[in-house]
């Protein structure tokens, strides 16, 4: 019987584990899953997509083009409320003098 030490057996089982998530990935890269646009049905899928405002895939998670989207909506609110607070500001700095 040939007995590994804990190291060697440590770093033989380190690179099966690389190895395996290597040959995943290039099976993830070569048969890509179909994503089809559906529309939300679930009280989830619905607060997901903002009652459908964004696009949901037919996997449950946002497309690109739906994330895209969300994200420059809140982009759009942030710069709101910034330059809200923006004037306030000025605002209350004028009424004070």
């Amino acid at each position: 019987m040939d007995k590994m030490s804990r190291k060697a057996a440590k770093k033989e089982q380190k690179a099966r584990e690389k190895e395996r998530i290597k040959v995943e990935k290039d099976y993830a890269r070569k048969h890509p899953t179909q994503v089809e646009i559906v529309q939300p049905e679930t009280r989830e899928e619905m607060r997901l997509t903002r009652k459908g405002r964004y696009e949901l895939g037919s996997d449950g998670k946002l497309t690109a083009k739906g994330k895209s989207k969300r994200l420059t909506h809140r982009y759009n609110v942030i710069i709101i409320v910034l330059i809200l607070l923006i004037i306030a500001t000025y605002a209350a700095f004028f009424l004070i003098n």
